[in-house]
């Protein structure tokens, strides 16, 4: 999974979803609402952090091993 597509495609339904319920007559007015909307005014952009104190677990192979069966 493309996390930065499911973000964008998320973000571009939402925009959408924002966009159906506006109507706003005045060109000024609505131009300066489409501008703070294509500057992403209402969604963050996405936070990707790394975390020093993560500790490793190992590997999946130990628990999914076939030879493991359960009792």
């Amino acid at each position: 999974m493309d996390v930065f597509r499911l973000r964008e495609q998320v973000i571009s339904d939402y925009a959408a979803y924002v966009r159906s319920f506006l109507r706003i007559a005045d060109p000024g007015i609505k131009g300066y609402v489409e501008e703070k909307l294509a500057e992403g005014r209402l969604w963050p952009d996405p936070l990707v952090q790394l975390n020093p104190s993560f500790e490793s677990g190992g590997t999946i192979d130990g628990p999914v091993d076939p030879s493991r069966s359960p009792s």
